[in-house]
């Protein structure tokens, strides 16, 4: 296989980064799982899909598919990768009908806890290239392995590539699972050598300030993601209160479940938000409250 097949819709090769380029305005929003900003990036990524299976000659009957599912919480990327699903399918051309689309899952037994440093910041995009290579080895011990991956191309789909610690990984696995070929398409590309001596570029592309947070989540249709859990629960108990009461109760049962799944209560420093989250969430999640 050749790791080196990566396409993306903009590729960042300096810093500082032009935060008026028209691909950073939709981002964050895409991040905390507002729908329309997932639709949009799929829409552009679409005709790249199209592009990258017409190109290879040799490989048919392609997966498509995204970052392992942690604590039952989908990633951006996830989102992304099951719109870009439904639009290819939706056009049902010579191309895209040779699609299928995988879930690639953590073990079911695993919490979020098990495998992230309590120690280390609990957003990945906070990390530097060394704690991120180490985080990503120990999430890889929990990823299920998926015998169809066996002889078929893959198309991989996320929404940023900074270091190439994930990619790394995921190479291993789909190497493990003896993929015939992985491509690798991404919303945003950073240069290896920009990547790992400005790993921050990632949290300011992906950062909202409050006043944009409280809207995207409590106003626009979203899916609650991995990152928006992770900044929800980041913010003081007093921002926090203003986005409970701006959610209404399915909202913030949901939002009670997955901070459970994604293990805060036991980690130090979340105490009152956790306590505020229960207030509002309603009956406890018993089986995430034993984890």
């Amino acid at each position: 296989m050749n790791s080196t097949d990566i396409t993306c819709l903009r590729r960042i090769c300096l810093t500082p980064i032009d935060p008026s380029d028209a691909i950073f305005g939709e981002y964050p929003a895409f991040k905390l799982g507002v729908i329309s900003s997932v639709r949009h990036f799929a829409e552009l990524l679409l005709p790249l899909v199209k592009e990258l299976i017409a190109s290879d000659s040799q490989n048919t009957d392609w997966i498509l598919t995204a970052p392992a599912i942690a604590s039952k919480t989908p990633a951006a990327a996830n989102l992304l990768c099951w719109e870009l699903f439904r639009l290819s399918q939706e056009e049902q051309d010579s191309q895209t009908r040779k699609l299928t689309l995988i879930d690639i899952q953590h073990d079911g037994e695993s919490t979020s806890i098990d495998w992230k440093d309590p120690t280390k910041p609990q957003d990945y995009a906070r990390l530097d290239f060394a704690d991120r290579v180490t985080e990503r080895e120990r999430s890889s011990r929990w990823l299920v392995s998926n015998p169809e991956f066996r002889g078929r191309p893959v198309l991989f789909v996320n929404d940023i590539c900074v270091t190439g610690a994930q990619q790394h990984i995921m190479q291993q696995y789909f190497e493990r699972a003896e993929a015939a070929s992985v491509r690798w398409l991404y919303v945003i590309g950073v240069d290896p050598e920009v990547g790992r001596s400005h790993p921050e570029i990632e949290w300011q592309i992906n950062f909202a300030p409050f006043e944009d947070l409280l809207r995207m989540v409590a106003r626009e249709q979203n899916e609650f993601t991995s990152k928006c859990v992770q900044r929800l629960m980041h913010l003081s108990t007093a921002e926090l209160d203003q986005i409970l009461r701006a959610l209404n109760q399915q909202q913030r049962t949901q939002l009670r479940d997955l901070a459970v799944l994604n293990g805060f209560q036991h980690l130090d420093g979340f105490q009152e938000q956790m306590e505020l989250v229960r207030s509002y969430g309603g009956a406890l999640l018993r089986q995430g409250e034993r984890a």
